[in-house]
């Protein structure tokens, strides 16, 4: 009974909304074989076939009918013609919409509107057809005139199609109000005063006219420019909103003859008149819907690169930024606990079931630590299995409800294939009174105490202060460090790396590489060293790990002059700590002056995130290695939201697309759009780019046809011990 209601109150909304646009065209007729300038009923039909689908088109009929009984009689003749030709037209635009149109359904984006545009002029040539046709039968209009009548007819119909369609089909669509289409992100005083101002302009045209002026017409500029000004301001329904009463104003003046302006009487007249009214119709929601789409691109960007994809959390370098400010704000809390927590044996999950049953444990996992917290709180997802939260309560606050969460992953159970996956956690506390220290102390003590957490045997937590014996929670965490600095000694660490090739056939057939590091482990294991890396990192071990590496890869290629000179550059990642370390600068450059290896060969890829965080300090390192003639690349570019306006300032010579765009090539509208956004501003800039972490021949041919200049991954090699990558027939390029 209920939807039964519902739908009887959508009918009879839709049927009214019809019959009023109806009655509005009605005004433009002097006679009953006149043709109106202006449809609004088109484009609401448009709207109402591309919400609802098709068979809504059956309140055409129903509003036609009753247009014809009250308000606009018309040979008996012509009425079958007149119901079918606004019938079939909605039927034949909502045809191609449900094939035209996406599974996500209607959204405020370019494509869309393209979609309805192609469908009001279906709609237009449809309807102009069969009414000229009943026009003809009913002796309405004469054959000679039915070519002036045809077009009349179209242009009315496409008229009202591009003034009434978008915004009625976003009011009308199921969601369409949950986009935010409303919301203005300006200040109520702009508002008023665009009101004021699109009002005083639209007066200035009537008067104008009155005036007897001939060119009064020409003063629907200011209405245009003040529609523009909303387009690029405002939200998109102000806009939409805006231009259909400027058109509706506009039209009514001039059809009518209204305010001293003379009704179009020639074909010409009144084409020139609509195709001008169009135009104001189409440009101010077309400037709307791309400012939309830029701004929804942006923030999409801000959130990928401020959030985890997983959890939704903060991910880790957002969250130290934001708990950095909070330590050392103005007006600080009085006192911030730091939770560290690691899942127990996670690991386990990921061997025994699946990847992705591990991925369904860290989404509960990380909803169950966001819902603990609320919105006071710091809330970030900082590794595979981590996280850490930064809430302004008291220690005691912090282990109430730091075990209560420990209680809840405990009982915490997920029914995966055959298995029942349980979880368990351990957290460390660090708590901090104002004034506070600096954040890397406390979550150092943080870290110390989650790790001393699961030496105890894991699904517990420790209060750093509570902990009595201090140093075995300093050496605990210092723990990992020392496997760096033990790896470093005994010379462990060995060098692998991976060809980066030319998309472009015609380049250059000199080999490019860039340098990856693996550690043998105490068994004697080859490893990838991301964790040491990171280690290395947190401890301030970063620029002695890059020494290392800088005088391995300079040493070998001096051993190896005939491949040194087979390369085009060589490509030595660095980490954050080396960028703000001033002594690397001096050991680089007395490097470099006693090495055969031509500094042009190197290419120091430094990360995005690393710039972002100190910006002066990083334009400041780039500037000194490119006083030495070496190359520069910024790395994992796309990740950091890295701001396409100071570019210009990094004197960078490649930017390294991250590979989770890449990998999500031909899946991702957003991450299509955003490798082409990075290569288009790049070649702007003057800079190359090159794709990380391509792994098929699709995602080449894609980075190709998008103007990649240089590509990386598995589809063209896995990384290799560099000898045996020189001894090894590699191709240089892929045609």
């Amino acid at each position: 009974m209920a939807d039964a209601k519902g739908t009887l109150r959508r009918f009879l909304l839709l049927t009214g909304l019809y019959y009023a646009g109806a009655v509005l065209a009605s005004l433009y007729l002097r006679t009953p074989d006149d043709i109106t300038l202006f449809w609004p009923s088109s484009g609401i039909a448009l709207a109402v076939v591309v919400s609802w689908g098709k068979r809504w088109a059956v309140v055409v009929p129903f509003a036609v009918i009753a247009l014809h009984l009250t308000v606009l009689p018309v040979p008996l003749a012509f009425v079958p013609y007149s119901i079918l030709s606004n019938t079939l037209a909605a039927v034949a635009a909502g045809w191609y919409c449900e094939r035209a149109k996406r599974a996500d359904g209607l959204h405020l984006r370019t494509a869309d509107g393209l979609m309805l545009l192609r469908s009001g002029l279906i709609l237009a040539a449809t309807s102009a057809t069969i009414g000229t046709a009943g026009l003809l039968h009913a002796g309405m209009t004469t054959p000679v005139d039915a070519g002036r009548v045809w077009l009349l007819w179209a242009l009315g119909d496409i008229l009202g199609i591009t003034t009434f369609a978008p915004a009625f089909a976003l009011l009308l669509g199921p969601g369409g109000l949950r986009e935010g289409l409303w919301r203005d992100r300006v200040g109520r005083r702009e508002q008023v005063v665009w009101a004021i101002a699109l009002l005083l302009s639209l007066a200035g045209i009537v008067t104008a006219g009155r005036s007897g002026n001939l060119y009064a017409l020409g003063l629907v500029s200011m209405p245009l420019a003040l529609l523009l000004w909303a387009a690029v301001r405002f939200s998109p329904m102000t806009t939409m909103v805006g231009t259909i009463l400027v058109v509706t104003f506009i039209s009514l003046l001039t059809g009518l003859g209204l305010g001293g302006f003379t009704r179009p009487l020639t074909l010409l007249d009144a084409s020139v008149l609509m195709l001008l009214l169009v135009l104001i119709s189409v440009i101010p929601v077309m400037l709307a819907v791309a400012t939309y789409e830029q701004r929804h691109t942006a923030t999409a960007l801000y959130l990928r690169a401020t959030r985890d994809p997983l959890t939704g959390l903060l991910n880790r370098s957002t969250f130290e930024e934001r708990a950095r400010e909070r330590l050392t704000g103005e007006t600080p809390d009085p006192d911030l606990s730091l939770l560290y927590l690691d899942l127990d044996h996670f690991k386990l999950v990921n061997d025994s079931a699946s990847h992705v049953a591990g991925d369904d444990m860290i989404r509960t996992v990380g909803r169950m630590v966001g819902a603990e917290f609320g919105e006071e709180a710091l809330v970030a997802r900082t590794g595979g299995d981590e996280f850490a939260v930064l809430v302004p309560v008291s220690e005691s606050q912090a282990i109430t409800c730091g075990r209560r969460l420990l209680a809840s992953i405990d009982g915490l159970r997920i029914s995966w294939g055959d298995q029942m996956l349980t979880a368990a956690a351990s957290i460390g506390i660090a708590h901090s009174h104002a004034p506070h220290g600096d954040f890397d102390s406390l979550l150092s003590h943080a870290d110390a105490a989650c790790f001393a957490a699961k030496e105890y045997g894991g699904n517990r937590l420790v209060a750093a202060s509570r902990e009595g014996d201090e140093l075995k929670l300093r050496t605990a965490s210092m723990r990992s460090a020392l496997q760096v600095r033990e790896a470093l000694d005994q010379r462990r660490f060995s060098l692998f790396c991976q060809p980066i090739i030319p998309l472009d056939p015609a380049s250059s057939t000199k080999r490019s590489i860039e340098i990856l590091l693996r550690w043998t482990d105490a068994q004697g294991q080859v490893r990838a060293p991301a964790e040491l890396i990171a280690a290395a990192e947190r401890y301030r071990l970063g620029p002695r790990l890059d020494r290392y590496v800088v005088e391995a890869v300079l040493q070998w290629l001096e051993t190896h002059p005939e491949h040194a000179s087979s390369i085009h550059h060589c490509g030595i990642n660095l980490g954050g700590g080396t960028l703000v370390d001033e002594e690397f600068h001096d050991y680089f450059a007395a490097r470099l002056r006693h090495s055969s290896v031509p500094p042009e060969r190197l290419c120091l890829e430094i990360t995005e995130t690393s710039v972002v965080r100190d910006r002066t300090r990083a334009q400041r390192f780039i500037q000194r290695m490119r006083d030495l003639g070496c190359r520069l690349a910024l790395d994992d570019f796309g990740t950091g939201f890295c701001s396409f306006g100071y570019l210009q300032h990094l004197d960078v010579d490649y930017l390294k697309i991250d590979g989770s765009f890449v990998r999500d090539l031909g899946k991702s509208e957003l991450a299509d759009a955003v490798v082409r956004s990075i290569t288009e501003i790049a070649h702007v800039l003057d800079k190359r780019t090159v794709a990380e972490q391509a792994e098929t021949i699709a995602q080449l041919d894609s980075l190709r046809a998008m103007g990649v200049d240089f590509a990386q991954g598995y589809a063209i090699a896995r990384p290799m011990p560099i000898a045996t990558f020189f001894e090894d027939l590699v191709p240089a390029k892929v045609g």
